[in-house]
């Protein structure tokens, strides 16, 4: 494979790394990492690195890159807001790969706020073949409330608190339905404290329900320990929008053992082991592939 550092933009402002696998691949579509937040396109715990190397090793480019302001992506100069500007940004990223003749469908991947930018890439550009969402939109459901209330019931914790007086009702009820279709702002995520605010349940299922329509294929992965004030069990998504459960084009990962940013080098091997096999069965014909290498 080759790796080349690349400038992009209308005024190559943009700066990322694109990765190509060895041998003519024409024809296969080409993956955009997006930044997870507000972290360096190497991705958290340089998990986008691992996961452009083993794409490429089977026939993917990969452009994994930084947006304005991030890494060495320089700020914007206008007064976009920051939805703006990655959408923009993401369609530039596209244009400059379909001009060097890099591919001409492309399947835009990232991690929370990484993920959230490519749902909205996808819905923009129908240029966008597929997608993968890792701790993206998510929507609590009864079994979500039956599993979150029942660990706390079952925790030790939880109960020296009640007898001790020391246990905040407010808090341990905060998740419990509030009539709102989209989960309240605000919950934490491998330990980390920080806000999500998800559009409403009925935009998410109409969004998808496009995508669907334009036969754009889906990988939604979940991890448990990095989304569990918001998705704890393996069937939560079919649960969510049952009128998608088993849609031939989405699949759905639920990795139970995992913090937000796969800090577990087995855990990030379960992701990327995943993504990859997904690659080679959805985006393109397997028996065209090079064969994956044993580790």
């Amino acid at each position: 494979m080759k790796e080349t550092t690349v400038f992009f933009g209308a005024t190559k402002s943009l700066s990322g790394v694109l990765t190509e696998p060895a041998g003519d691949r024409a024809g296969r579509p080409a993956v955009l990492l997006l930044n997870a937040g507000l972290l360096h396109r190497i991705g958290p715990n340089r998990m986008y690195v691992t996961i452009a190397r083993r794409l490429a090793a089977a026939g993917f480019p990969v452009l994994r890159f930084d947006f304005s302001g991030l890494g060495e992506s320089e700020p914007r100069r206008d007064d976009l807001t920051i939805e703006q500007s990655t959408l923009f940004e993401g369609c530039e990223a596209m244009d400059f790969l379909a001009a060097s003749g890099v591919a001409d469908g492309f399947v835009p991947m990232g991690l929370c706020a990484g993920a959230e930018n490519a749902q909205r890439i996808a819905g923009h550009d129908p240029r966008v073949v597929g997608a993968v969402l890792i701790d993206g939109y998510a929507y609590r459901t009864l079994g979500f409330y039956v599993r979150h209330l029942g660990r706390r019931v079952l925790s030790g914790r939880t109960w020296r608190n009640f007898f001790t007086g020391q246990i905040a009702w407010r808090k341990a009820l905060r998740v419990l339905p509030t009539g709102d279709e989209a989960p309240p702002g605000g919950g934490h995520a491998g330990g980390l404290n920080f806000v999500r605010v998800f559009p409403p349940k009925t935009a998410c299922h109409a969004g998808l329900q496009a995508l669907l329509a334009r036969n754009v294929d889906l990988f939604l992965v979940y991890t448990g320990g990095g989304m569990e004030d918001y998705y704890n069990y393996p069937n939560q998504f079919g649960d969510a929008f049952p009128e998608l459960r088993n849609h031939p084009r989405i699949r759905v990962k639920f990795i139970g053992s995992a913090d937000h940013t796969f800090t577990l080098m087995s855990d990030q091997e379960l992701l990327i082991s995943a993504i990859d096999d997904w690659a080679r069965t959805v985006l393109a014909d397997s028996s065209d592939l090079p064969q994956r290498a044993v580790s």
